[in-house]
């Protein structure tokens, strides 16, 4: 059966790997217009297949989020035919109303990074586009219903606040993110979420909480009245990584009897619809697609 599901997995992903918690067959990096990928994997799990993409690096923490390649990857994951990206994310909480090691399937999103390629489209005219819902709402049920189904602490709702990194935030900059309504911050789901929108891809994110944000003071969380131990916070991150890949063989249970509840791909109908670009999405890079046969036929 075709592969149609990636995840991009986040910090620690690269202990799944070299751990065996995934059954993975080592495919590599993949060239693309935008240069190499990460390398992926083909996996396979007791509900189904799917790809991995381990955005940091193989063996460790390689790359900071700054300098992934992010175009070249979700072009990557399009061109083996992938429709849907489930990623997962180490996260911040501004809130205090998320625990540590608590799950999270965001819906929205505040961009705070400066440094990154943004778009597919760079000097082309192109990806005026919606950016609502932020993250596919088919996915993100499917992952609420996994979640639910596994029994675990999940919020089904949070604002991501993406900065750019690898540096944390000061604490002017976390009271800063609050007043802008963000909850959780991280620095990896942009561009990614907004590219896998221009190559029509379904996309959402797991996010976890590993830490709250900084508060500029040297005093230790509190939950349920209890000042919370950095030991204890890093068994709680770790258990929520140490659980994905089993949370994702459910999602593949579960994700073919969701409801469609998405217009992902067609998110660039502005442009099909009008001849700019053509309907085979590889011709949108290659300089032959059919909006500029359209236009050299009217000049």
């Amino acid at each position: 059966m075709a592969i149609t599901l990636a995840c991009i997995g986040g910090r620690a992903a690269y202990d799944l790997l070299h751990d065996g918690a995934l059954v993975a067959e080592r495919i590599g990096p993949r060239p693309t217009p935008f240069g190499d990928s990460q390398p992926i994997h083909r996996c396979q799990s007791r509900t189904g297949g799917f790809y991995f993409l381990s955005r940091h690096g193989e063996k460790g923490y390689e790359r900071t989020p700054t300098f992934v390649n992010y175009r070249a990857n979700i072009y990557a994951l399009k061109d083996l035919d992938v429709r849907c990206i489930v990623s997962w994310s180490e996260t911040r909480a501004i809130s205090h109303n998320f625990k540590i090691g608590q799950y999270v399937v965001v819906d929205d999103l505040v961009d705070e990074t400066r440094s990154r390629p943004q778009t597919f489209f760079e000097n082309r005219g192109l990806g005026h586009i919606r950016q609502w819902p932020v993250f596919c709402p088919s996915l993100r049920r499917a992952l609420v219903d996994s979640l639910t189904a596994a029994g675990c602490e999940f919020a089904d709702r949070g604002v991501y606040v993406c900065v750019e990194g690898p540096r944390h935030e000061t604490p002017a900059e976390a009271r800063k993110y609050a007043s802008f309504a963000g909850e959780l911050l991280g620095q990896a789901l942009v561009p990614e979420v907004f590219l896998a929108r221009e190559l029509q891809m379904c996309y959402a994110s797991l996010c976890y909480v590993a830490r709250y944000a900084e508060d500029g003071t040297n005093y230790r969380p509190f939950e349920d009245g209890r000042a919370l131990e950095e030991k204890v916070e890093q068994q709680r991150a770790a258990a929520a990584v140490e659980r994905i890949p089993r949370l994702l063989e459910r999602f593949l249970r579960i994700l073919p009897d969701t409801p469609s509840l998405c217009h992902c791909e067609s998110a660039m109908s502005p442009y099909t619809t009008t001849g700019e670009l053509g309907l085979d999405w590889r011709s949108w890079f290659d300089g032959a697609d059919a909006g500029a046969a359209t236009r050299r036929s009217r000049s």
